[in-house]
Protein backbone atom coordinates (compact mmCIF):
# COMPACT_ATOMS: atom_id res chain seq x y z
CA UNK A 1 0.00 0.00 0.00
CA UNK A 2 1.20 3.44 -0.88
CA UNK A 3 2.17 5.86 1.94
CA UNK A 4 1.89 9.30 1.79
CA UNK A 5 4.96 11.92 1.09
CA UNK A 6 6.85 12.88 4.62
CA UNK A 7 10.49 14.16 5.35
CA UNK A 8 12.80 11.82 7.02
CA UNK A 9 16.36 11.55 7.80
CA UNK A 10 18.65 9.98 5.08
CA UNK A 11 21.72 8.38 6.72
CA UNK A 12 24.88 8.27 5.01
CA UNK A 13 28.10 6.37 6.06
CA UNK A 14 31.57 6.88 5.34
CA UNK A 15 35.23 5.63 6.31
CA UNK A 16 37.75 8.44 6.55
CA UNK A 17 41.82 7.42 7.47
CA UNK A 18 42.44 4.77 10.35
CA UNK A 19 38.95 3.24 9.57
CA UNK A 20 37.22 6.12 11.43
CA UNK A 21 33.43 6.06 10.73
CA UNK A 22 31.28 8.79 9.84
CA UNK A 23 27.74 9.44 9.75
CA UNK A 24 26.20 12.72 7.93
CA UNK A 25 22.02 12.97 7.75
CA UNK A 26 20.58 15.00 5.60
CA UNK A 27 16.99 15.54 5.05
CA UNK A 28 14.56 13.91 2.31
CA UNK A 29 11.51 13.49 1.04
CA UNK A 30 10.37 10.10 0.84
CA UNK A 31 7.49 9.75 -2.39
CA UNK A 32 4.46 7.48 -1.83
CA UNK A 33 6.22 4.72 -3.65
CA UNK A 34 9.61 4.82 -1.96
CA UNK A 35 11.19 7.00 -3.81
CA UNK A 36 13.59 9.81 -2.25
CA UNK A 37 14.34 13.43 -3.44
CA UNK A 38 17.37 15.82 -1.27
CA UNK A 39 16.52 18.56 0.11
CA UNK A 40 18.75 21.18 1.15
CA UNK A 41 16.91 21.33 4.17
CA UNK A 42 20.57 19.63 6.05
CA UNK A 43 22.59 22.79 5.87
CA UNK A 44 20.42 25.16 8.36
CA UNK A 45 20.98 22.57 11.20
CA UNK A 46 24.14 23.38 13.00
CA UNK A 47 25.84 22.08 16.30
CA UNK A 48 24.14 23.18 19.79
CA UNK A 49 26.93 24.42 21.18
CA UNK A 50 29.13 26.19 19.15
CA UNK A 51 30.55 26.65 15.29
CA UNK A 52 33.81 23.62 16.46
CA UNK A 53 32.39 20.68 16.22
CA UNK A 54 34.00 17.05 15.87
CA UNK A 55 34.47 15.52 12.80
CA UNK A 56 32.19 12.89 13.74
CA UNK A 57 29.26 14.62 14.93
CA UNK A 58 26.37 14.24 12.71
CA UNK A 59 24.02 16.62 14.00
CA UNK A 60 22.40 14.12 16.59
CA UNK A 61 18.64 14.34 17.67
CA UNK A 62 18.30 17.70 16.16
CA UNK A 63 17.67 16.03 13.06
CA UNK A 64 14.54 14.40 14.03
CA UNK A 65 13.14 17.32 15.72
CA UNK A 66 13.02 19.62 12.22
CA UNK A 67 11.61 16.49 10.62
CA UNK A 68 8.93 16.57 12.87
CA UNK A 69 8.19 20.05 12.04
CA UNK A 70 8.68 20.15 8.42
CA UNK A 71 6.04 17.46 8.12
CA UNK A 72 3.79 18.80 10.45
CA UNK A 73 3.77 22.17 8.66
CA UNK A 74 4.02 21.00 5.24
CA UNK A 75 2.17 17.79 4.75
CA UNK A 76 -0.71 18.58 7.84
CA UNK A 77 -0.82 22.24 7.45
CA UNK A 78 -0.41 22.12 4.12
CA UNK A 79 2.46 24.96 3.90
CA UNK A 80 3.46 25.32 0.45
CA UNK A 81 7.35 26.89 1.24
CA UNK A 82 8.81 27.55 4.03
CA UNK A 83 9.71 30.61 3.00
CA UNK A 84 5.69 31.56 4.12
CA UNK A 85 5.83 30.27 7.53
CA UNK A 86 4.29 31.79 10.64
CA UNK A 87 4.48 32.29 14.12
CA UNK A 88 1.26 30.59 15.01
CA UNK A 89 2.34 27.68 12.84
CA UNK A 90 5.82 27.24 14.80
CA UNK A 91 3.47 27.70 18.38
CA UNK A 92 1.25 24.81 17.21
CA UNK A 93 4.00 22.52 16.59
CA UNK A 94 5.51 23.44 20.13
CA UNK A 95 2.16 22.64 21.60
CA UNK A 96 1.02 19.88 19.40
CA UNK A 97 4.62 17.81 19.82
CA UNK A 98 4.76 18.79 23.72
CA UNK A 99 1.60 17.38 24.95
CA UNK A 100 2.30 14.55 22.31
CA UNK A 101 -1.11 15.45 19.99
CA UNK A 102 1.05 15.88 16.74
CA UNK A 103 -0.18 12.72 14.12
CA UNK A 104 1.08 9.35 15.03
CA UNK A 105 2.04 10.61 18.92
CA UNK A 106 0.36 9.06 21.84
CA UNK A 107 2.45 10.13 24.40
CA UNK A 108 3.34 13.77 26.16
CA UNK A 109 6.90 14.18 26.26
CA UNK A 110 9.03 15.61 29.30
CA UNK A 111 10.09 19.21 29.48
CA UNK A 112 13.88 18.86 28.94
CA UNK A 113 13.01 17.19 25.57
CA UNK A 114 10.67 19.48 24.79
CA UNK A 115 13.34 22.39 25.43
CA UNK A 116 15.46 20.46 22.98
CA UNK A 117 13.29 20.46 20.34
CA UNK A 118 12.48 24.11 20.68
CA UNK A 119 16.39 24.46 20.86
CA UNK A 120 16.82 22.61 17.72
CA UNK A 121 14.15 23.94 15.53
CA UNK A 122 14.46 27.81 16.19
CA UNK A 123 18.15 27.28 15.57
CA UNK A 124 17.12 25.77 11.70
CA UNK A 125 14.94 28.51 11.62
CA UNK A 126 17.32 31.38 12.54
CA UNK A 127 19.43 30.13 9.45
CA UNK A 128 17.21 29.60 7.22
CA UNK A 129 15.73 33.15 7.48
CA UNK A 130 19.25 34.88 7.48
CA UNK A 131 19.94 32.74 4.38
CA UNK A 132 16.06 33.70 2.88
CA UNK A 133 15.80 36.84 4.26
CA UNK A 134 14.94 38.37 1.41
CA UNK A 135 11.88 35.97 0.60
CA UNK A 136 11.03 34.78 4.02
CA UNK A 137 7.75 36.82 5.47
CA UNK A 138 8.91 35.85 9.45
CA UNK A 139 11.76 37.48 11.24
CA UNK A 140 14.00 36.09 13.70
CA UNK A 141 12.18 38.43 16.24
CA UNK A 142 9.24 37.47 15.29
CA UNK A 143 9.05 34.36 17.33
CA UNK A 144 12.28 34.30 19.81
CA UNK A 145 14.03 36.51 22.61
CA UNK A 146 17.14 36.02 24.54
CA UNK A 147 16.29 36.30 28.42
CA UNK A 148 19.77 36.03 31.16
CA UNK A 149 20.26 32.89 32.99
CA UNK A 150 22.91 31.47 35.15
CA UNK A 151 24.86 28.53 34.22
CA UNK A 152 26.13 25.51 36.58
CA UNK A 153 29.40 27.60 37.06
CA UNK A 154 27.21 30.44 38.23
CA UNK A 155 27.85 32.67 35.16
CA UNK A 156 25.38 34.64 33.84
CA UNK A 157 24.35 33.81 30.14
CA UNK A 158 21.76 34.54 27.56
CA UNK A 159 19.71 31.94 25.95
CA UNK A 160 16.94 32.08 23.23
CA UNK A 161 13.35 31.25 24.26
CA UNK A 162 10.16 31.70 22.49
CA UNK A 163 8.29 34.96 22.87
CA UNK A 164 5.17 32.28 23.08
CA UNK A 165 4.69 29.95 26.23
CA UNK A 166 5.03 25.98 25.08
CA UNK A 167 2.81 23.43 26.77
CA UNK A 168 4.14 20.15 27.65
CA UNK A 169 2.82 17.04 29.37
CA UNK A 170 5.37 14.30 30.82
CA UNK A 171 5.60 11.35 29.24
CA UNK A 172 3.57 9.15 32.04
CA UNK A 173 5.23 5.89 30.45
CA UNK A 174 7.51 4.58 32.64
CA UNK A 175 11.21 2.43 31.84
CA UNK A 176 12.09 0.90 34.76
CA UNK A 177 15.61 1.49 36.27
CA UNK A 178 15.75 0.01 39.56
CA UNK A 179 16.65 -3.59 39.58
CA UNK A 180 16.53 -5.75 43.05
CA UNK A 181 20.36 -7.44 43.43
CA UNK A 182 18.05 -10.70 43.62
CA UNK A 183 17.03 -10.09 40.04
CA UNK A 184 20.27 -9.12 38.43
CA UNK A 185 21.84 -12.26 39.74
CA UNK A 186 19.48 -14.31 38.36
CA UNK A 187 19.30 -12.13 34.60
CA UNK A 188 23.56 -12.25 34.57
CA UNK A 189 23.65 -15.96 35.32
CA UNK A 190 21.02 -16.70 32.56
CA UNK A 191 22.54 -14.27 30.00
CA UNK A 192 26.05 -15.96 31.32
CA UNK A 193 24.57 -19.09 30.50
CA UNK A 194 21.73 -19.62 27.67
CA UNK A 195 22.71 -16.14 25.99
CA UNK A 196 26.76 -15.59 25.61
CA UNK A 197 26.50 -13.98 22.81
CA UNK A 198 25.48 -10.75 24.39
CA UNK A 199 27.72 -11.44 27.69
CA UNK A 200 30.56 -8.85 27.03
CA UNK A 201 27.71 -6.03 25.60
CA UNK A 202 26.25 -6.45 29.67
CA UNK A 203 29.45 -7.10 31.24
CA UNK A 204 30.85 -3.57 29.93
CA UNK A 205 27.76 -1.61 30.99
CA UNK A 206 27.10 -3.84 35.00
CA UNK A 207 30.99 -3.41 35.50
CA UNK A 208 32.58 -0.77 33.71
CA UNK A 209 29.37 1.77 33.01
CA UNK A 210 29.16 1.72 29.60
CA UNK A 211 26.33 2.90 27.39
CA UNK A 212 24.76 -0.39 25.65
CA UNK A 213 25.31 1.64 22.37
CA UNK A 214 29.12 2.11 23.35
CA UNK A 215 29.59 -1.40 24.62
CA UNK A 216 29.00 -2.57 20.64
CA UNK A 217 31.65 -0.50 19.74
CA UNK A 218 34.57 -2.09 21.89
CA UNK A 219 36.71 -4.29 19.83
CA UNK A 220 38.94 -7.50 20.64
CA UNK A 221 42.48 -7.06 22.11
CA UNK A 222 44.03 -8.63 19.19
CA UNK A 223 41.65 -6.12 16.59
CA UNK A 224 43.65 -4.62 13.64
CA UNK A 225 42.24 -1.18 14.49
CA UNK A 226 44.31 -1.70 17.79
CA UNK A 227 43.42 -3.08 21.26
CA UNK A 228 39.76 -2.68 22.53
CA UNK A 229 40.42 -3.93 25.97
CA UNK A 230 43.55 -3.20 27.45
CA UNK A 231 44.76 -5.54 30.65
CA UNK A 232 47.91 -4.85 32.59
CA UNK A 233 48.98 -7.38 34.54
CA UNK A 234 51.43 -7.94 37.82
CA UNK A 235 52.77 -11.40 38.21
CA UNK A 236 50.38 -13.16 36.39
CA UNK A 237 47.08 -11.17 38.06
CA UNK A 238 45.12 -8.52 36.20
CA UNK A 239 45.38 -5.10 38.18
CA UNK A 240 43.65 -2.94 35.61
CA UNK A 241 41.32 -2.96 32.24
CA UNK A 242 40.62 -0.34 30.58
CA UNK A 243 38.48 0.24 27.02
CA UNK A 244 39.47 2.00 23.75
CA UNK A 245 36.29 4.32 23.50
CA UNK A 246 38.35 7.36 22.02
CA UNK A 247 37.35 6.94 18.33
CA UNK A 248 34.34 5.73 16.87
CA UNK A 249 35.59 3.29 14.38
CA UNK A 250 33.77 1.32 11.27
CA UNK A 251 33.37 -2.43 12.87
CA UNK A 252 31.08 -3.71 9.61
CA UNK A 253 31.93 -4.36 6.24
CA UNK A 254 28.88 -3.21 5.60
CA UNK A 255 29.55 0.25 7.03
CA UNK A 256 26.40 0.02 9.19
CA UNK A 257 27.65 1.87 12.59
CA UNK A 258 27.10 -0.59 15.60
CA UNK A 259 25.74 2.46 18.02
CA UNK A 260 27.29 5.75 18.77
CA UNK A 261 29.89 6.67 21.67
CA UNK A 262 28.31 9.62 23.35
CA UNK A 263 31.73 10.53 25.13
CA UNK A 264 34.95 9.41 23.24
CA UNK A 265 37.21 8.36 26.16
CA UNK A 266 39.76 6.11 27.51
CA UNK A 267 37.66 4.14 30.29
CA UNK A 268 38.39 2.62 33.00
CA UNK A 269 36.71 -0.40 34.65
CA UNK A 270 36.49 -0.06 38.88
CA UNK A 271 38.89 -2.10 40.84
CA UNK A 272 35.78 -2.90 42.89
CA UNK A 273 34.65 -4.93 39.84
CA UNK A 274 37.62 -5.81 37.71
CA UNK A 275 37.75 -9.47 39.06
CA UNK A 276 34.02 -9.68 37.92
CA UNK A 277 34.47 -8.23 34.29
CA UNK A 278 37.79 -10.25 33.38
CA UNK A 279 35.77 -13.67 34.82
CA UNK A 280 33.14 -12.82 31.70
CA UNK A 281 35.71 -11.51 29.38
CA UNK A 282 37.19 -15.11 29.88
CA UNK A 283 34.41 -16.99 29.86
CA UNK A 284 33.15 -15.04 26.80
CA UNK A 285 35.81 -15.60 24.86
CA UNK A 286 35.92 -19.63 25.68
CA UNK A 287 32.46 -19.16 23.96
CA UNK A 288 34.31 -17.62 20.88
CA UNK A 289 36.77 -20.12 20.46
CA UNK A 290 36.20 -21.15 16.68
CA UNK A 291 33.85 -19.14 15.96
CA UNK A 292 33.91 -17.08 12.53
CA UNK A 293 34.00 -13.36 13.04
CA UNK A 294 35.25 -10.19 9.89
CA UNK A 295 38.68 -9.78 11.46
CA UNK A 296 39.80 -6.66 9.46
CA UNK A 297 37.74 -5.27 12.54
CA UNK A 298 37.64 -7.56 15.42
CA UNK A 299 34.50 -6.65 16.64
CA UNK A 300 34.05 -7.84 20.35
CA UNK A 301 30.62 -9.28 20.46
CA UNK A 302 29.11 -10.70 17.25
CA UNK A 303 26.14 -12.05 15.82
CA UNK A 304 26.21 -14.95 13.84
CA UNK A 305 27.22 -13.75 10.61
CA UNK A 306 29.92 -12.74 12.52
CA UNK A 307 29.43 -9.00 12.19
CA UNK A 308 29.67 -6.68 15.18
CA UNK A 309 26.16 -6.84 16.91
CA UNK A 310 24.59 -3.36 16.47
CA UNK A 311 22.64 -1.53 19.50
CA UNK A 312 19.00 -2.14 17.82
CA UNK A 313 19.84 -6.43 18.01
CA UNK A 314 21.13 -5.96 21.05
CA UNK A 315 18.08 -4.02 22.53
CA UNK A 316 15.57 -6.74 20.43
CA UNK A 317 17.41 -9.86 21.86
CA UNK A 318 17.33 -8.13 25.37
CA UNK A 319 13.75 -7.64 25.43
CA UNK A 320 12.78 -10.93 24.22
CA UNK A 321 14.94 -12.93 27.11
CA UNK A 322 13.37 -10.31 29.74
CA UNK A 323 9.77 -10.78 28.43
CA UNK A 324 9.88 -14.30 27.35
CA UNK A 325 12.02 -16.33 29.64
CA UNK A 326 13.44 -14.00 32.70
CA UNK A 327 9.78 -12.59 34.03
CA UNK A 328 8.25 -16.43 33.80
CA UNK A 329 11.32 -16.56 35.85
CA UNK A 330 11.25 -13.95 38.25
CA UNK A 331 7.29 -15.09 39.07
CA UNK A 332 8.01 -18.72 39.86
CA UNK A 333 11.04 -17.23 42.44
CA UNK A 334 10.71 -18.19 45.49
CA UNK A 335 12.11 -14.74 47.13
CA UNK A 336 9.19 -12.03 47.40
CA UNK A 337 11.07 -9.53 46.08
CA UNK A 338 11.83 -10.74 42.97
CA UNK A 339 8.28 -11.82 42.57
CA UNK A 340 7.10 -8.78 42.88
CA UNK A 341 9.86 -6.96 40.34
CA UNK A 342 8.15 -9.88 37.97
CA UNK A 343 5.18 -8.57 38.48
CA UNK A 344 6.24 -5.19 37.86
CA UNK A 345 8.23 -6.13 34.89
CA UNK A 346 4.42 -7.52 33.75
CA UNK A 347 3.25 -3.66 33.16
CA UNK A 348 6.46 -1.54 32.45
CA UNK A 349 9.46 -1.65 30.21
CA UNK A 350 13.48 -1.97 31.24
CA UNK A 351 16.03 -1.95 28.57
CA UNK A 352 19.89 -2.52 28.58
CA UNK A 353 20.45 0.96 30.24
CA UNK A 354 19.32 -0.70 33.63
CA UNK A 355 23.14 -2.58 33.83
CA UNK A 356 24.37 0.90 33.60
CA UNK A 357 22.09 2.33 36.49
CA UNK A 358 23.08 -0.74 38.28
CA UNK A 359 26.53 0.48 37.92
CA UNK A 360 26.46 3.15 39.42
CA UNK A 361 24.20 2.38 42.35
CA UNK A 362 26.70 -0.11 43.56
CA UNK A 363 29.79 2.60 42.91
CA UNK A 364 27.29 4.65 45.26
CA UNK A 365 26.58 2.13 47.66
CA UNK A 366 30.37 0.85 48.16
CA UNK A 367 30.94 5.05 49.55
CA UNK A 368 31.64 6.04 46.23
CA UNK A 369 30.90 10.05 46.51
CA UNK A 370 32.80 12.44 44.84
CA UNK A 371 31.05 13.25 41.83
CA UNK A 372 33.92 14.10 39.55
CA UNK A 373 34.66 10.19 40.65
CA UNK A 374 31.28 8.84 39.79
CA UNK A 375 31.38 10.90 36.35
CA UNK A 376 34.44 9.26 35.38
CA UNK A 377 33.47 5.78 35.95
CA UNK A 378 30.17 6.23 33.88
CA UNK A 379 31.97 8.84 31.51
CA UNK A 380 29.39 12.13 31.72
CA UNK A 381 30.37 15.15 30.56
CA UNK A 382 28.14 17.11 33.04
CA UNK A 383 27.76 16.22 36.99
CA UNK A 384 23.87 16.48 36.74
CA UNK A 385 23.21 12.75 36.89
CA UNK A 386 25.88 12.30 39.35
CA UNK A 387 24.26 13.98 41.72
CA UNK A 388 21.02 12.22 41.68
CA UNK A 389 22.60 8.97 42.40
CA UNK A 390 24.76 10.99 45.97
CA UNK A 391 21.46 12.97 46.89
CA UNK A 392 19.36 9.53 46.63
CA UNK A 393 21.96 7.56 48.26
CA UNK A 394 19.63 7.25 51.30
CA UNK A 395 16.92 6.49 49.69
CA UNK A 396 19.23 4.13 47.25
CA UNK A 397 20.23 2.24 50.73
CA UNK A 398 16.64 1.42 51.62
CA UNK A 399 15.84 -0.21 48.35
CA UNK A 400 19.15 -2.18 47.35
CA UNK A 401 20.69 -4.90 50.07
CA UNK A 402 24.29 -4.42 50.79
CA UNK A 403 26.72 -7.21 48.63
CA UNK A 404 30.49 -7.96 49.02
CA UNK A 405 33.36 -6.59 47.14
CA UNK A 406 32.33 -8.94 44.28
CA UNK A 407 29.05 -7.37 44.46
CA UNK A 408 27.54 -10.76 43.69
CA UNK A 409 28.20 -14.77 43.97
CA UNK A 410 29.65 -14.39 40.15
CA UNK A 411 32.26 -17.31 41.19
CA UNK A 412 29.72 -19.53 42.55
CA UNK A 413 27.57 -19.82 38.77
CA UNK A 414 31.23 -19.69 37.17
CA UNK A 415 32.19 -22.76 39.12
CA UNK A 416 28.63 -24.36 38.31
CA UNK A 417 28.94 -23.56 34.42
CA UNK A 418 32.57 -24.69 34.52
CA UNK A 419 31.54 -28.01 35.98
CA UNK A 420 28.45 -28.56 33.44
CA UNK A 421 30.74 -28.04 30.56
CA UNK A 422 33.07 -30.79 32.16
CA UNK A 423 30.40 -33.17 32.17
CA UNK A 424 28.60 -32.40 28.86
CA UNK A 425 32.46 -33.15 27.33
CA UNK A 426 32.16 -36.23 29.37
Amino acid sequence: MNQSPKFIVYNHALVIKDNQLINRKFIVIKGSEGQIEFTDFHKYIKSSNNTVRSISDDGNRRFDFVVKMLNYVFFNRHLSKLDDLTVPLIQDFFNLYGQGELPGDSRGRAKSTVEACISAVMDFLELFIKDRKRYCSLKIDDFYKFVPFRDKRGMTRQKKVPVFDVLYSENRRQIFRDMPNSAFEMLFEHIATYHKEILMLVSLSAFAGLRPAEACNVRRTDSPLGPGLIFSTYEGEVEKVQIDLRHELCLRSDLKSTGRIKKERLQTVPLMFTDAFVESYNNYMAYLTGKQYESDFGALSINKQGRALTYDSYYQKFRTIIKKEMIPKYLASGDDETVMYGHLLLENNISPHVFRHWFTVQLVLAGVDNVAEIMAARGDSSPDSSLVYLQNKGELEKQYRKVSSHMFDYFSWAAQEKNRNEGERD
